[in-house]
């Protein structure tokens, strides 16, 4: 949860939280299971064109899908987010055919919809079949933007075919190369493949969106209930009848029962501005969001949340700011479903800072969407299956928004001990001892569970004299069959990573390894190498150790000679270790540079149990 603010700024490095293959890729397998829901038996030639169809008010639909092959059929990544829906024009007669569509939502725990359209071998003449199509779509949390991808073998050719005159002009054309994302706003699109026309899907505005909601008391001679739109047929009341703090709902004007329905306006909607209530009568504005609400939302500032398809509508109030940097923002905040508890919200970035200087690479800004939504995804799936007192628990999530809900620790993270004058550990030995048991307990049962954690450090390690120690971010750990990652930050990073890219569990036993011999003072903080100021500098991109020398930065030094001099220092003060002194020993094993010869952190456990190190008083 609380991210590391010791060395360079964004601007001299990024710390790497990517993948060499993304969630997508690595659940390609899983997606080729999917089932076909249905055939569709609408005649082509009687379609009415996706942006004239009627969508039902009450559902937050985010894409239509329609096929045109002979088949007529799709198959959905899931069934869960979507259903078939006959839909009416918007100026058809009663009497006429409704279109059957594929109407997309998306729920809490969707980062994209992914469609499959099968291979058409059907048709007359036709002695090569067309081939399938996989494309994704994923949702952009900060806009109302989808981003397609071409997970096809072949280029789509991809065409705008929206007929509404608000939109652009129809006939924008572009080839998506296989792998390639290309950032699509609303309206209605074209995928053709092989010179045929596979497949039309409409991108829809949010339909809901979150507002503030705005502090108001009580004063004589206005009410609420007094504020009537300009249609006057609905009015603005108060949610509850006392408190400083009140929601605004919407009600029938004609005094008929609340709808319930919460103030959720269109993003194109302009801002409803009012006197509310107050001593002073000041003007307040209640407006929604038109980018990201939780990046957005100040100090102490609510925010309602609307419902997804499987969640009620909740509240955020933002407290106290931890930590933000380009990847993500943590705050403490109240949660409207977690009464009388402070949580901490981590909520992924997808849009570099204002003020960053460096060039964006071609297609950056759409591969960032992608990236920190699998990265939002994989976290939120593995850290939702851990219980465990020394591992901060996830409370839940929520895609739209990319925002994870975990519980407060009480502590601070191990670089606030980094004494500033030496970059060295402030504890003594009972707080390494506490330390090491109480993450070697994390790992282990991590590990058991054939999870990898990849990002053991100081930064992700919560640490009180009175909690004990508590790992948090989750946003790196990978299944252990899953292929090693490239992220994480570099000091951490075991060994066999150079040439073999090995990790896995004996790569968290090497990090935490690193993490104690700072601990027990045998070495400086690592991440303040990093530093431009330092007199030693010394920092390599990850990503980078195994690609061929020409691809290494310029006037930076190889990245592999740069780990092999970090390595080199972590073994000498491996070696300085006391044997004989059983925490030392534990350490000194943790660190083997072969991780076959590796202590686990079932034996640290072992040794524990048989007996604990000893404590000094």
């Amino acid at each position: 949860m609380v991210e590391p603010v010791v060395g360079p700024s964004p601007s001299e490095y990024v710390e790497e939280k990517t993948e060499p293959f993304s969630q997508s890729e690595i659940e390609a397998r899983r997606l080729q299971k999917s089932v076909r829901l249905e055939d569709l038996n609408t005649g082509l030639t009687t379609s009415v064109p996706l942006d004239t169809l009627l969508v039902p008010p009450d559902k937050d639909i985010r894409i239509l899908v329609r096929p045109l092959t002979r088949s007529r059929s799709v198959s959905p990544g899931s069934q869960d987010n979507c259903e078939w829906l006959a839909l009416h024009a918007e100026v058809a007669e009663k009497d006429q055919p409704q279109h059957k569509v594929l109407a997309v939502t998306q729920t809490s725990r969707d980062i994209k919809f992914s469609v499959r359209v099968p291979t058409d071998r059907s048709g007359e003449g036709v002695s090569i079949p067309r081939p399938p199509l996989w494309c994704e779509l994923y949702y952009d949390p900060a806009s109302d933007n989808q981003i397609l991808v071409n997970r096809s073998d072949l280029p789509l050719n991809l065409s705008r075919v929206s007929q509404q005159p608000a939109s652009p002009s129809p006939g924008l054309e572009c080839v998506v190369n296989p792998g390639a994302p290309k950032a699509l706003s609303p309206g209605t699109w074209r995928i053709n493949v092989s010179d045929i026309d596979v497949l039309d899907f409409r991108i829809l505005e949010k339909r809901y969106v979150p507002h503030r909601v705005p502090s108001t008391s009580s004063s004589e001679g206005s009410t609420l209930s007094d504020l009537v739109n300009s249609s006057g047929k609905r009015s603005f009341v108060a949610d509850d009848e006392e408190g400083p703090d009140r929601k605004l709902r919407i009600t029938d004007g004609t005094g008929g029962k609340d709808d319930g329905v919460i103030m959720f306006l269109r993003p194109k909607t302009d801002p409803l501005v009012f006197p509310l209530p107050t001593a002073s009568n000041d003007r307040k504005e209640l407006a929604p969001f038109t980018g990201h609400p939780l990046l957005e939302m100040q100090k102490d500032e609510t925010v309602e949340i609307p419902d997804g398809c499987e969640m009620e509508s909740y509240t955020i109030t933002k407290g106290e700011p931890i930590a933000s940097t380009s990847l993500s923002s943590v705050f403490k905040a109240n949660h409207s479903s977690v009464p009388e508890e402070t949580i901490v919200v981590k909520v992924l970035k997808t849009r570099p800072p204002a003020s960053a200087s460096v060039v964006a690479k071609p297609q950056e800004a759409e591969r960032n969407v992608i990236r920190q939504a699998d990265i939002w995804l994989r976290e939120f799936q593995q850290h939702s299956k851990l219980e465990h007192g020394q591992i901060a628990r996830l409370y839940g999530g929520d895609a739209r928004y990319l925002s994870l809900y975990m519980e407060h620790v009480k502590s601070r993270d191990l670089t606030s001990w980094v004494d500033a004058a030496t970059d060295h550990f402030r504890g003594d030995r009972n707080d390494a001892i506490r330390i090491l048991h109480d993450m070697a307990g994390a790992l282990h049962y991590i590990h058991g569970r054939n999870l990898v954690h990849n990002d053991i450090k100081p930064a992700n390690i919560l640490y009180s004299r009175e909690r004990g120690a508590v790992l948090c971010d989750m946003g790196m750990s990978t299944h252990a069959s899953n292929p090693a990652t490239s992220g994480g930050t570099p000091y951490y990073v075991p060994p066999e990573y150079i040439g073999l890219k090995l990790r896995g569990a004996a790569g968290d036993v090497y990090a935490l390894g690193v993490t104690m011999l700072f601990v027990l003072r045998k070495i400086s903080f690592p991440d303040a190498r990093g530093r431009r100021d330092h007199p030693r500098r010394l920092y390599w991109v990850i990503a980078e150790l195994n690609r061929p020398p020409r691809y290494h930065r310029d006037g930076v030094s190889s990245a592999v000679s740069q780990m092999q001099q970090w390595l080199s220092e972590v073994n000498e003060a491996r070696l300085r270790l006391n044997r004989k002194d059983k925490l030392e020993r534990i350490v000194h094993d943790m660190l083997a540079p072969q991780p076959s010869q590796r202590i686990t952190m079932r034996q640290v456990m072992q040794e524990f149990a048989a007996k604990q190190p000893q404590v000094e008083k």
